[in-house]
């Protein structure tokens, strides 16, 4: 997550030059994370990740 944040605020950092002088630093994003699921279950999990190959492998055919 911490690489995910670090590069997505150099991006907006550089697209918008503005911003660091609001924040200064380059301290965009709030330290941490928060993660959470509502209501998913094995099946739908399940589901999820098979249609997620079956994407990529049409993904990889065409």
């Amino acid at each position: 997550m911490g690489y995910l944040k670090g590069k997505s605020a150099l991006m907006i950092f550089d697209k918008h030059a503005n911003l660091k002088y609001k924040y200064g630093n380059r301290h965009f994003w709030a330290e941490g994370y928060y993660v959470s699921t509502v209501g998913l279950n094995e099946a739908t999990i399940k589901k999820y990740i098979q249609e997620q190959e079956s994407h990529e492998i049409l993904r990889w055919i065409n």
